[in-house]
């Protein structure tokens, strides 16, 4: 006949393994969630830039010309709120980028797989007018997570592909600041 004792044991380990079963299935369902959680991130932030919206406002600019930073406010500035709202959304686009692998919400490597070369030539066109909105107004972290995002991404860029920095070099010439 089964004692009391073995019945209340065998209760013990079912009521056991039913508690490590459910734990591990919080566990697998918790990764799977933050996995999936960052691939929304990553479309949510990234969708802008693949869509011709994006692309147009990419293109745009990185197409504005300007001779120093004056020339430049006085062109893209707050007195031409259609090209001061292109280039400002651009920028905190990278800078929201750069925010989210700071902060290890996204990989840097999933948002370059999305097109993360942009900030890269981004950074590099528009290095000079942060600096100097920082030096005049905004102070030095006015849009630092854009260059860490510009940083980052040149880093995945020139790791795969070594030869990109002369690439980089020879495009800059290029460019009508």
């Amino acid at each position: 006949m089964v004692e009391l004792a073995e019945i209340q044991f065998a209760y013990y380990m079912l009521a056991a393994t039913g508690v490590l079963v459910a734990a591990i299935y919080y566990i697998i369902s918790l990764r799977y969630n933050m996995k999936a959680r960052e691939m929304e991130l990553c479309r949510l932030v990234t969708s802008d830039f693949g869509s011709e919206q994006g692309i147009q406002r990419y293109a745009t600019v990185m197409n504005m010309e300007w001779k120093d930073y004056e020339d430049f406010m006085e062109k893209y500035g707050y007195s031409n709120p259609e090209m001061f709202g292109k280039w400002v959304s651009q920028l905190l686009a990278w800078e929201n980028m750069g925010v989210l692998i700071k902060n290890k919400v996204v990989t840097a490597e999933k948002l370059y797989s999305t097109g993360g070369i942009g900030p890269i030539f981004g950074w590099e066109k528009f290095k000079d007018i942060i600096q100097r909105r920082r030096d005049v107004a905004w102070g030095r972290d006015y849009l630092s997570n854009a260059e860490f995002c510009a940083q980052e991404m040149l880093k995945i860029k020139t790791r795969n592909d070594p030869s990109f920095k002369g690439k980089l070099e020879t495009y800059k010439k290029t460019w009508k600041p």
